[in-house]
């Protein structure tokens, strides 16, 4: 069941942005008392005496040069580009620590640690991929949920854990896609 939103959002998108613009121009009447585009004509006309200050021109150029760092410091790409390295560093320790287990898993025990430690990378991948900035449900749902997938058989390994390494070569895959798919969005 949908829910009834603002009556911004009721309006539409391109009207609620004329309306938006026709309240906070209303504002700006009321406060000031000049339209806004009166008010940038006479502030250029007759600027503040601070602005003939020697100090402002660097000032200026000091803040920008600080709100452009921050800006390429603490964007959004670096972020899910962190968020895709650290999306690669599990991949490449369950395939360390899992795949390549030394000695191989071969007991029942062994076999249960195994297993528990291939549920703990899972879950964690599963936290990390419920950043809704980054991964929607269906990235999350695409690695959580596997269905039927290919089987693995290996000589020598118990049947318990060729089915365990069948579903883990088959979240590697879908971790894979998981990674590419964000690369690909623009957002």
């Amino acid at each position: 069941m949908h829910r009834v939103g603002s009556i911004l959002q009721f309006v539409g998108g391109a009207i609620g942005r004329v309306a938006m613009s026709g309240i906070l121009i209303g504002l700006f009447f009321v406060i000031v008392g000049v339209t806004p585009w009166q008010f940038f004509v006479y502030f250029f006309q007759h600027p503040l005496a601070w602005l003939a200050s020697p100090w402002i021109r660097p000032s200026i150029t000091i803040i920008g040069l600080v709100l452009i760092g921050a800006s390429l410091w603490f964007n959004l790409w670096s972020r899910k580009q962190h968020i895709i390295d650290d999306l690669a560093e599990d991949m490449a320790w369950a395939v360390h620590n899992l795949l390549n287990r030394s000695p191989p898993a071969s007991t029942p025990e062994t076999i249960a640690a195994w297993e528990a430690d291939f549920k703990v990378w899972c879950d964690g991948i599963s936290r990390k991929l419920e950043n809704r900035a980054f991964f929607t449900r269906a990235d999350q749902l695409h690695f959580d949920v596997l269905g039927i997938f290919e089987p693995i058989a290996v000589r020598g390994h118990a049947i318990e854990l060729a089915h365990l390494e069948s579903q883990l070569n088959e979240k590697l895959k879908r971790l894979r896609d998981v990674i590419n798919w964000t690369q690909q969005r623009r957002r």
